[in-house]
C-alpha cells in the first residue's frame, strides 16, 4: 500500500511517500532528501528531516498503527512550529505561518 502527502512550507513543495515494503521518502521541491525504512512508528520521534537553509529544518514524525499518518514541524533555533498534520487540523494562525 502506498500513501502520499503533498503540501507547501514557506514556498517549498514538500512530498512524503510511504510504502509498506520500501519505507518513507521525503522530497523537497522534487529533490530526494531523506529515507527511513522502519516498519514501526509510534509517533513522537523524528524519522525524516531536511534542512531548508535559513528557514530551518523540516522534521517528519510518522505514526503507524492501522494507518500511517504524519505530523510535520519546522524547527529553527530551538523554536518548533507545526506546519502540517495528516491527522489533526492546524489552527488558522498555524496554517498562515507555514505559508
Amino acid at each position: 500500500m502506498r500513501k502520499t502527502w503533498n503540501f507547501e512550507v514557506k514556498g517549498h513543495s514538500i512530498k512524503v511517500v510511504n510504502t509498506w515494503f520500501h519505507g518513507a521518502k521525503l522530497y523537497v521541491d522534487g529533490e530526494f532528501r531523506d529515507h527511513d525504512d522502519s516498519y514501526f512508528a509510534f509517533g513522537g520521534e523524528v524519522m525524516l528531516s531536511a534542512n531548508l537553509g535559513d528557514l530551518g529544518v523540516i522534521e517528519i514524525e510518522p505514526r503507524a498503527f492501522f494507518t500511517v499518518e504524519i505530523d510535520v514541524f519546522l524547527t529553527k533555533e530551538g523554536n518548533r512550529q507545526p506546519v502540517f498534520s495528516s491527522r489533526n487540523r492546524l489552527s488558522l494562525s498555524q496554517q498562515r505561518e507555514s505559508r
